[in-house]
């Protein structure tokens, strides 16, 4: 139980890590990948601008383009393509020829406002690069001469950003491994106290429980022998007062045994004794006994399903699964109810299912998770009016588990429960 907890707390601290560092990656990368763009940005509108106006002189006198150099940005990172109102190209430092059709074809396709900037990817052997474009007018004073189309390959900037992203994502899981093992270690001192007042008390409550059941025993033995004298003289007064001692006691040793069943389970003290035998005749055996109680109250136990099954289990704490199961069911049945259990198996999934179903009146959704809990009782009032301690789902639970099954509930108000136990085969 508590390697269990020590687990699930090293999990949820590992989980609140993970999240502040991939927020904090996020963030970063985010951050980054913002400034660079923005820089960027700037510097592309600043060039825009640069060249917008030194092409409105250009484009007046188309003789001085010829005498600008067609390469002077050939080669870097920035090109241009400058058009006149013809729409034909009249100086240009063109981009680089690995992608220069994809900005050729985006220019023909323009639909960017101008100042407005866009971000191409194109795929160049295979790797895609980025490339931001911008468009201004070119203008003298009020008369507009053209349009410059410019751009930048800003694709080493963003392999830059990916390598600081990958490099932040290695460092933060390196960081995640080692305040894991850290959480692990410190958790497990926490819980060190923790374990040590845990063992204290349920060694108190195995001792408590195995001393109380000596002296209830002679308690039993002394009522009985009272009872079973014939020469002592009581009262009809007194054989009442024996009659419900014996009764309290009844009640009080089983409250003890099943404290005792537990305390031994959480010590692993109880070891589970598997063995073949028919399922069948068990749960024929436990109904006969629950017989007179469903009797009491008119209640209808029936046996559904009633197939040969050969089980490998520990026998009697089967019977006592059932019993617990069954008993609880009749107590919890309003008379001329029902309750039933069943018996189903698959050739192809070697787990064997028992059902057991009653007409109660239900439980509530909230509860259902807690109802396994020990001492855990959804009508308080009417579980001491039964004489329930809320022990016996608890130890339902745990001969379940300890045979690996699983057990389940199905339950709504007013139209009962239904109890679905699957035992591994």
């Amino acid at each position: 139980m508590f390697s269990r907890i020590r687990k699930h707390l090293t999990f949820l601290y590992s989980g609140i890590m993970v999240f502040f560092l991939l927020t904090f990656v996020g963030f970063t990368y985010i951050g980054l990948t913002w400034a660079v763009y923005s820089e960027e940005k700037q510097e592309l509108l600043l060039f825009a601008e640069e060249e917008a106006q030194e092409h409105s002189l250009f484009l007046q006198h188309q003789e001085l383009l010829r005498q600008t150099p067609q390469d002077e940005y050939r080669g870097g990172r920035m090109f241009f393509y400058a058009f006149g109102n013809d729409g034909k190209l009249a100086n240009a430092a063109e981009a680089s020829s690995i992608f220069q059709d994809r900005i050729v074809e985006k220019i023909n396709t323009w639909d960017v406002e101008d100042g407005d900037v866009v971000l191409l990817m194109p795929d160049v052997h295979n790797n895609r690069a980025i490339v931001m474009m911008a468009s201004l007018p070119v203008m003298y004073g009020e008369e507009h001469l053209g349009k410059i189309y410019v751009g930048r390959d800003v694709t080493a900037f963003y392999q830059v950003l990916k390598n600081v992203f990958l490099i932040l994502t290695i460092i933060s899981l390196l960081f995640l491994f080692l305040a894991s093992g850290g959480g692990y270690m410190m958790a497990g001192r926490a819980i060190i106290p923790i374990k040590k007042s845990y063992d204290r008390q349920r060694e108190f409550v195995a001792d408590a429980s195995h001393e109380l059941r000596t002296p209830l025993s002679i308690f039993m033995a002394s009522v009985e022998a009272i009872q079973r004298d014939k020469e002592s003289k009581i009262s009809p007064f007194a054989e009442l007062v024996l009659a419900d001692m014996k009764d309290e006691i009844k009640k009080m040793s089983k409250t003890v045994s099943d404290m005792l069943t537990l305390a031994r389970s959480d010590a692993e003290a109880t070891t589970i004794l598997k063995e073949k035998f028919n399922l069948l005749d068990i749960v024929e055996q436990v109904l006969r006994s629950l017989q007179p109680l469903a009797n009491e109250k008119n209640i209808q136990l029936s046996f559904e399903n009633p197939i040969e099954k050969v089980i490998l289990a520990d026998k009697e704490r089967i019977r006592q699964l059932l019993l617990i199961l069954l008993d609880n069911a009749i107590k919890y049945t309003p008379p001329q109810g029902k309750v039933s259990v069943g018996l189903e198996f698959s050739t192809k999934v070697p787990d064997i299912k028992i059902i057991i179903k009653d007409s109660g009146m239900g439980i509530p959704a909230e509860d259902q998770e807690l109802i396994f809990e020990r001492f855990y009782r959804v009508d308080k009032t009417r579980s001491r009016e039964i004489g329930g301690t809320g022990l016996g789902l608890s130890i339902a639970k745990w001969i379940v588990l300890a045979h690996g099954g699983s057990v389940k509930i199905e339950s709504q108000m007013g139209q009962g429960s239904t109890f679905i136990i699957i035992l591994p085969q």
